[in-house]
């Protein structure tokens, strides 16, 4: 009967599904560092992980030290008054937009790819993620900040990603990327619409377990995925 067939297509449709998520490094990293977080999220099989490098340029708090890096940065620690690197910040969402374009090339839905990432990597996918021109399925930003503020609610709440889930976590005793900077996205990002999940746990700058399980079951719903444990 048809609503068999239509059953069965939907199914196949399921099936061929391949959720992304592209996770974005911190400073002097690579995408290997973060390769574990594969492991720590336990996602079903189905998902896929990319981990791209930053290029390699000149960072101005390391004494222009040449490292990866999604984007100059003038201090360390970084507060809410963080000069933007503009320039920097332009070319790495251009380099992000590409690897996401790469992907839908390739077969995957736009809607099936969250966009992650650790302090500028998860600045970076802020940036990226809510000015890219079509609909993700999520965003995720740990111990980051929100950058090119001015434009913010305009670039979120004007773009095809107004309406895609946001996670937020961010350790109550970073001294590198300053709890206030959490905050601070999540409040802009809230503000300008979206749906905003923010947690904050007691840790310096880096993951905590407590964070990797709500950013599991955050994932889950965002990739719209049946929880295989």
């Amino acid at each position: 009967s048809g609503e068999r067939i239509a059953l069965v297509q939907l199914q196949r449709t399921k099936a061929m599904r391949s959720p992304l998520i592209i996770w974005l490094h911190g400073l002097g990293d690579t995408g290997r560092g973060w390769s574990h977080l594969k492991h720590e999220l336990r996602l079903p099989q189905a998902v896929r992980y990319a981990f791209p490098d930053a290029p390699e340029s000149p960072v101005t708090c390391n004494g222009g030290y040449v490292m990866t890096s999604w984007m100059d940065l003038e201090t360390i620690p970084i507060g809410n008054g963080l000069p933007d690197d503009a320039k920097g910040l332009a070319d790495s969402t251009q380099i992000i937009h590409a690897l996401i374009d790469a992907e839908i090339a390739k077969g995957t839905a736009s809607e099936d790819i969250v966009l992650g990432g650790f302090s500028q990597g998860g600045a970076m996918a802020l940036l990226a993620g809510y000015s890219y021109a079509k609909r993700l399925a999520g965003v995720a930003c740990l111990s980051g900040w929100p950058s090119l503020r001015a434009q913010l609610t305009e670039r979120v709440g004007g773009g095809a990603n107004a309406g895609t889930p946001l996670f937020i976590g961010h350790g109550t005793q970073d001294g590198v990327v300053l709890p206030e900077c959490g905050k601070d996205a999540a409040e802009r990002h809230t503000a300008a619409g979206v749906q905003v999940t923010f947690l904050d746990y007691p840790a310096a700058h880096g993951p905590h377990p407590a964070g990797m399980a709500a950013l599991r079951s955050w994932a889950l719903e965002a990739l719209k995925l049946e929880d295989d444990e």
